[in-house]
């Protein structure tokens, strides 16, 4: 019953870590679109990459990888940009791994617990028999319930582990989605932004 505990605690404390780590990355990053956008839209470049340098997690670093390659090719933004997600979207799918396998491992040791207890008490049984003394009904039964509690324990934290991480991968999909879609509109932006610089500096020079 101790691991099954232990892993109880373990998975409301990661539940409650990643919640609190995906709401602030989801806050953040609705800021930091609306400072950013507008800063490129108004063609102030720096200020746009001093936003992405104050944002260390989430959008900061891939809109600044893409902010970095301003003037380059449509597939050349979206190639670096895409690249910098993959160290943000890993950071956000950081102990996933360690919810799922207490998600199986719950179950499992609560089976063992009980297969465990099931064996402790049909051996004391045989050895009462063989010493002519049984177990009463009530004594096996109080062993059997108490075997049984283990399985009980074990799918308990099991089914509350697959809710944390059901929930909690739901809200990673969720972001990794609105991270792609930001790339697409920063890919655009920067170009849009670029194209209308050349052009403008076509005509200054033609005047």
């Amino acid at each position: 019953m101790w691991p099954i505990f232990l892993l109880s605690i373990l998975a409301i404390t990661l539940g409650i870590e990643k919640f609190l780590f995906l709401s602030a990355v989801e806050q953040n990053s609705k800021k930091f679109k609306n400072l950013f956008f507008n800063a490129v839209r108004q063609g102030r470049m720096k200020d746009a990459l001093g936003i992405c340098e104050e944002n260390t997690c989430g959008l900061g670093p891939v809109c600044k990888a893409g902010l970095m390659k301003f003037g380059s090719s449509m597939d050349l933004i979206k190639a670096s940009m895409e690249q910098a997600a993959v160290f943000e979207i890993r950071a956000l799918k950081q102990r996933l791994n360690l919810l799922a396998f207490i998600v199986n491992a719950a179950p499992l040791l609560g089976l063992l617990g009980t297969t465990t207890a099931l064996c402790l008490v049909f051996h004391a049984a045989q050895m009462r028999s063989n010493a002519l003394n049984p177990l009463s009904l009530g004594d096996m039964s109080s062993g059997i319930w108490q075997a049984l509690v283990a399985s009980s324990a074990g799918l308990s934290v099991g089914i509350i582990s697959f809710a944390i991480y059901s929930f909690t991968a739901g809200r990673v999909n969720d972001m990794v989605a609105s991270f792609e879609q930001t790339i697409s509109e920063t890919v655009g932006l920067l170009q849009a932004v670029s194209e209308l610089d050349s052009k403008e500096g076509l005509l200054n020079h033609e005047s």
